[in-house]
């Protein structure tokens, strides 16, 4: 049996014996599972929030690189008991009358890809299943994968999966990228040893693997080594890139308006390097009865050839990228750049009444720029009456000179928009994105940064 096979043979079991005969975890008084972690962790304030029922449309005007498109987009939210579904359907016309041909290029993935999500509750509930846009997975306490994107492009747009389930004395947590290649897939089942005592006490094991044949290349240098991606050539494919890893987490402080918690992880990358990281994390529930915040940091110490967080926001666009002068890849990447030596991370996340959400978090190597990673996130839903402000900036391997600086290692969003009526907005969205650039077959051989701009007007009715 294959790997891969293995993996789905897990996610199937894993469903089918909480669906047909385990219960749910242990509850708080909240009502929702114990887990080592505190609830309100800054990654869960920012990214697990309800939605409600919505029905959103827009008219506006696309820009693609100096080329303008008419747009009509449907975004309807719809949320039942525990379960949500929301679609995302954005008709690009030209100034010709014709549909954007880039959009429907996948075959049943163009139209699969008009469902955003169907869910079944939320992340750390004791159950939790996404089906559709993954915008930031995450793997216990995230050092192997954190905030990983599985679409790299509005026009390559896949199906993934997010399934947990948490039987309190032990769980597992997963994830799928495309549920048509099963490409990366992550498995972290979970025990607590000490849960019938009311114990948070926590161990977990983690393996991700990609299985697409360019996940783990070896390229060649040419004669000048100082341009070594300009130069190279493709001189080997490897077995599945695996990265493995164990952690272990324990509450030390549980307070109506405090948690705190201590989390040791060790994880590698098989024929490659590893690291360790130990960490302190905790969080104000109800500061002055208006605010949640939430803070973690940790110290961080890898060897050579090693990335923490190596399934990231980029991770899809920066697997393999190939050119008629260049080819180059994340494996040959870490192979030959990544540098090791102590580190620090730090996460901060916090919301004020319900409006204004905002998450943020930062590795710096002490040795080395490489390995810099930087992740803001801000959503500011009319806490000042009228005005809607969301931005999203992710950027990995830079100095301080280019720490704002649009290039292939950057994802960016922004929208601000004006309410003049409650249901009525009008805003503008500018992305930094990418756009795949396919060969024979309709393969993508890699991704370009493109600049997206986006004045629109939105009717977005709750009921």
């Amino acid at each position: 049996m294959s790997l891969k096979c293995y993996f789905a043979l897990v996610l199937f079991s894993s469903f089918a014996s909480f669906a047909f005969g385990q219960q749910p975890a242990a509850s708080s008084s909240s009502g929702q599972a114990v887990r080592a972690l505190p609830r309100f962790d800054a990654y869960s304030i920012f990214f697990s929030r309800e939605l409600g029922n919505a029905f959103g449309g827009s008219l506006g005007i696309s820009i693609f690189d100096n080329q303008t498109f008419y747009v009509v987009g449907l975004s309807p939210e719809l949320e039942l008991e525990r379960w949500g579904v929301g679609l995302d359907i954005n008709l690009r016309i030209s100034q010709q009358g014709q549909l954007r041909q880039e959009d429907w290029r996948d075959g049943i993935s163009s139209y699969l890809r008009l469902l955003r999500y169907v869910r079944y509750g939320f992340k750390r509930d004791s159950l939790y299943f996404r089906l559709g846009q993954l915008d930031a997975a995450r793997l216990g306490h995230g050092s192997i994968m954190f905030l990983y994107r599985n679409n790299a492009s509005y026009d390559a747009r896949r199906l993934g999966i997010e399934f947990d389930a948490d039987f309190g004395h032990f769980g597992l947590e997963s994830v799928v990228s495309d549920v048509s290649t099963f490409y990366v897939v992550g498995v972290r089942p979970f025990w607590r040893p000490l849960h019938a005592f009311g114990s948070g006490l926590e161990f977990g094991a983690t393996v991700v693997s990609d299985f697409n044949e360019n996940a783990n290349i070896q390229l060649s240098p040419g004669a000048d080594t100082t341009n070594r991606i300009a130069q190279s050539g493709l001189i080997g494919r490897e077995r599945a890139l695996i990265a493995l890893g164990v952690d272990a987490g324990v509450p030390i402080v549980r307070l109506p308006m405090f948690d705190a918690d201590l989390h040791f992880d060790v994880a590698g990358i098989v024929g490659y390097g590893a690291g360790i990281a130990a960490g302190i994390s905790g969080s104000l529930k109800n500061l002055f009865g208006i605010a949640v915040v939430s803070a973690k940091l940790e110290q961080r110490l890898l060897t050579d050839r090693f990335q923490f967080a190596y399934f990231d926001a980029l991770y899809e666009q920066e697997r393999y990228r190939q050119s008629a002068e260049a080819i180059s890849a994340r494996s040959d990447d870490l192979r030959h750049s990544a540098r090791g030596g102590l580190g620090i991370y730090g996460e901060l996340g916090g919301a004020i009444l319900g409006k204004f959400h905002l998450f943020g978090s930062y590795q710096r190597l002490y040795r080395s720029t490489h390995g810099a990673l930087l992740q803001l996130s801000a959503r500011f839903d009319k806490l000042i009456p009228a005005l809607v402000f969301h931005a999203d900036y992710f950027k990995r391997d830079f100095s301080l000179e280019n720490l704002f600086t649009l290039d292939e290692q950057t994802f960016a969003q922004v929208e601000l928009g004006y309410l003049p009526y409650p249901y009525l907005s009008l805003s503008v969205v500018y992305q930094w994105t990418f756009l795949p650039v396919r060969g024979e077959n309709n393969t993508i051989l890699r991704y370009e940064p493109l600049m997206r701009l986006e004045p629109r007007v939105s009717l977005r009715l709750q009921f």
